[in-house]
């Protein structure tokens, strides 16, 4: 039941959130008028509601808070991933040119392939079929890599061998970084919670409504539109694959293109 609600497209979750807010607070109303015809009480009611009221939109208020504070950190470590990684293999791509030689050359043109799988690697999107392919393919390519890494290392043991060395490792370590963090969401009890918190909000409210005897729909509707908004917003940020708000990959790009051989200019005529 979790990944239904957390993976469903996020129009039919809104719409679902919209109903599911205004049935509750017309039932929390309801249950609220009828208690505002026992006059009696009615004050005490009043207070105890508003109250109550205000208490659990400040919870409701909290979890937003810790749930888009999650999400949010979660998407800057994403898309800072993507540019360590992308400086990482231009560093290990500037110094096998600087060594040069088989290897050094090999290693460069490896490089590229590499490259370009790791975009590959996030365009797969949540297909794990492609994604499968793509793990392959890169632990071919990274062995590829290392073996005229480790063959540089064996003929002459340099200091530029060394570091070279430790910038692939770094590449290959940021590349496991990478695929961690874009498995790794926030825990579904947290989204769950948020829910039923909200639902519990919407629903007291409407009983305040209910015993003070008034009913705001122009507002109440404001109120539903931005929370749903706010939760969309969360699980959006969550999906780092299929939502509408991804980090960027032009880090990654711009090296692509970098990496494209130069085609010398054409010699002007005498």
């Amino acid at each position: 039941m979790d990944n239904i609600i957390l993976n469903m497209n996020l129009l039919p979750v809104a719409l679902l959130l919209l109903i599911c807010f205004y049935v509750v607070m017309t039932i929390g109303y309801l249950s609220g008028k009828r208690q505002h015809k026992q006059e009696a009480l009615i004050e005490k009611r009043e207070k105890t509601a508003g109250t109550l009221t205000g208490a659990m939109l400040a919870f409701l208020g909290f979890m937003l808070a810790i749930s888009i504070s999650m999400a949010d950190s979660k998407f800057q470590e994403r898309r800072k991933l993507v540019l360590d990684e992308a400086n990482a293999i231009s560093t290990s791509s500037l110094r096998a040119q600087a060594i040069g030689g088989v290897h050094g050359t090999e290693i460069s043109r490896l490089l590229v392939e590499y490259t370009r799988l790791r975009l590959e690697f996030y365009a797969a999107g949540e297909d794990r079929a492609k994604l499968q392919k793509v793990y392959e393919e890169t632990l071919k390519v990274q062995k590829s890599i290392w073996n005229h890494a480790s063959a540089i290392a064996q003929a002459a043991p340099t200091a530029i061998s060394s570091i070279l060395l430790v910038s692939l490792n770094q590449t290959f370590d940021l590349g496991t970084s990478r695929r961690w963090v874009l498995e790794v969401r926030i825990p579904p009890y947290i989204i769950n919670l948020l829910l039923v918190f909200s639902l519990l909000a919407m629903g007291i409210m409407g009983y305040y409504f209910g015993i003070c005897g008034i009913y705001h729909p122009v507002l109440s509707t404001l109120l539903f539109g931005a929370l749903t908004f706010m939760i969309l917003l969360i699980m959006d940020l969550d999906r780092p694959r299929s939502g509408y708000i991804t980090p960027e990959q032009s880090a990654l790009n711009w090296l692509v293109e970098e990496q494209k051989p130069q085609i010398p200019p054409a010699s002007s005529a005498p």
